[in-house]
């Protein structure tokens, strides 16, 4: 059986099926709970008033913060949590290439699931 790497960043752990070793398949179905959880909020990402929010700000903010590449997101600095002021005040996006987007959300799920998992139980 052909064997590969874990998808995960970082794990060099081998698979012979599936996309991630036993610990990340977990760790990420935990993720996806916890957004599905969240979900009455997401649908604010699907409204008229935040496609043109989004549009106008990545048109004013057209390079990525943290590489200098073409922004493709736009990136809430603080998380919103459903607030709707948060959630469309400009001054809480920055913009953000697909890449750098993805390592910051990277960084923040481990931050917190480390966080969570350290106040369990003690």
């Amino acid at each position: 059986m052909l064997m590969k790497l874990c998808t995960y960043p970082g794990c060099n752990c081998l698979v012979s099926n599936g996309t991630r070793c036993p610990k990340h398949k977990a760790e990420k179905k935990t993720i996806f709970t916890q957004r599905t959880k969240s979900r009455e909020y997401h649908n604010l990402y699907q409204s008229a008033r935040w496609r043109k929010t989004r549009r106008e700000f990545l048109r004013e903010n057209p390079f990525c913060i943290k590489c200098g590449q073409p922004s493709e997101i736009a990136d809430h600095i603080i998380p919103h949590r459903g607030n709707e002021d948060l959630f469309y005040d400009k001054n809480n996006l920055q913009p953000m290439c697909w890449k750098c987007h993805s390592a910051k959300t990277l960084q923040e799920n481990n931050f917190f699931h480390k966080k969570k998992r350290q106040g369990e139980g003690g």
